[in-house]
């Protein structure tokens, strides 16, 4: 049972005529009345609230529902279920647009075990959120293991390196059978992208000869250090200043920059390394400690070796933060503050850039077309399928509300709309 959106040809599985009385697919014989089949139905009720049944049973579906003792996963439910009730809403009545509304794990899962080898998830919003996971996360992510499905994690946070990712997305979903392997954070791209080029590219014998400059965590800096690369970085002195990740400055930290140190700074400890002298790149990931400082010494050293890649493990402009949906800048802004003094163009490895696509075909033989790309964001997931051949599903338990959907009308360029649309991906995976 499929709600597929698309020109005049409208089956919906939601909705009510002007009797009031559900109606479901042609092809389908099930009814509103009809609720021992795993069908999301819709109705609303004489306050006009509106409920679902799931799985036989009747649930309030808005966040306002919740007493603050509610349990918090069951929270999440409801919302995404009031969330798509709105799509649905909508979209019963919008012509030109080519969604497909899968509406239980039934249908679902038979969706993805014909159509996809591959499923990519984005992290935050979509698995999780905060450290609750989202509803069956554990349970559909299991699911599609034993079905023998190629799952991959592919997240924009550069803020960890794999084996912390790993160990964060284990623990959250009590999933033990993760591995390192299905990791694909930003920070291992960035490392797998400077690798590629100065190895394949400047011919590089080796990568203990590369220095790396960092605006971001110590986690980037462990991974970009696992390539075998000498990576150093401005400390912010929340840390000691030795680690056994980077190099740092020995000097005592200071946020700021003036013109007169700038003008007679040495640039010493980010030049030179043991085997060799200058900057082959300056990576640039989520710095919530980033200053005027940082931005400084990374510029110069754009402008001393105009050879160095600039990489940006990703463009996000900003993240959801609160009940009121506040905008906490993202690595955008931090990319955007050097490219804009070093006049150059940073290169984007995370989603969506196709960089990180050729990187996923390389290292895990994916075929593209048959490939899922599961997220909560338009800018980023949702393109990223678009731009790179797969297919994307968008959730609706993170960034990307419903009412957003319905701003964006027929899609952008920028901001395209998903091939599918499902409340939670706890909905992908059927009960082992």
């Amino acid at each position: 049972l499929v709600s597929h959106v698309t020109g005049f040809s409208h089956s919906f599985l939601l909705g009510k005529n002007k009797k009031g009385k559900g109606y479901s697919s042609s092809s389908s014989s099930s009814t509103s009345k009809n609720t021992s089949h795993k069908h999301l139905l819709y109705k609303k009720s004489p306050l006009f609230a509106k409920e679902f049944i799931v799985n036989g049973e009747e649930r309030l579906s808005t966040s306002t529902s919740s007493s603050p003792t509610a349990d918090v996963t069951e929270t999440m439910r409801q919302e995404s279920l009031a969330q798509y009730s709105t799509l649905m809403d909508h979209f019963m009545f919008e012509l030109g647009n080519d969604m497909i509304f899968l509406q239980n794990q039934q249908e679902v899962s038979k969706y993805i075990q014909e159509n996809f080898d591959a499923i990519l998830f984005d992290c935050d919003g979509v698995l999780y959120r905060g450290s609750d996971a989202i509803p069956d996360a554990a349970m559909a992510v299991k699911s599609l293991l034993a079905r023998k499905k190629q799952v991959l994690f592919v997240t924009n946070n550069a803020g960890s390196n794999r084996m912390q990712l790993r160990d964060k997305l284990a623990r959250i979903l009590n999933c033990e059978e993760l591995t390192e392997d299905q990791m694909v954070c930003s920070s291992y791209s960035a490392a797998r992208y400077i690798e590629k080029v100065c190895l394949e590219q400047r011919g590089v014998s080796s990568m203990d000869t590369v220095n790396i400059h960092v605006i971001g965590t110590d986690g980037l800096c462990e991974e970009l250090k696992k390539s075998g690369a000498r990576v150093t970085t401005v400390n912010s002195g929340t840390s000691p200043s030795s680690s056994t990740a980077v190099e740092a400055p020995s000097e005592d930290y200071k946020p700021s920059m003036s013109r007169e140190e700038l003008a007679t700074y040495s640039f010493q400890m980010e030049e030179e390394g043991p085997l060799g002298k200058g900057v082959d790149a300056v990576v640039v990931g989520l710095d919530t400690e980033f200053n005027y400082r940082k931005l400084c010494i990374a510029n110069v050293l754009l402008q001393r070796y105009p050879n160095a890649m600039l990489v940006a493990t990703n463009e996000d402009a900003y993240d959801l933060v609160g009940v009121d949906a506040r905008h906490l800048p993202g690595n955008g802004s931090l990319v955007k503050a050097l490219e804009y003094c070093s006049q150059r163009k940073a290169i984007n490895v995370g989603k969506p850039s196709v960089i990180l696509a050729q990187l996923l075909e390389e290292e895990y033989g994916l075929n593209l077309e048959r490939t899922l790309i599961v997220g909560d964001r338009l800018d980023t997931d949702i393109k990223f399928g678009k731009d790179c051949g797969m297919k994307s599903a968008l959730v609706l338990t993170g960034c990307t509300t419903a009412d957003k959907v319905i701003e964006v009308g027929v899609g952008s360029n920028e901001e395209p709309l998903p091939h599918i649309i499902i409340p939670h991906m706890g909905m992908m995976g059927l009960p082992l």
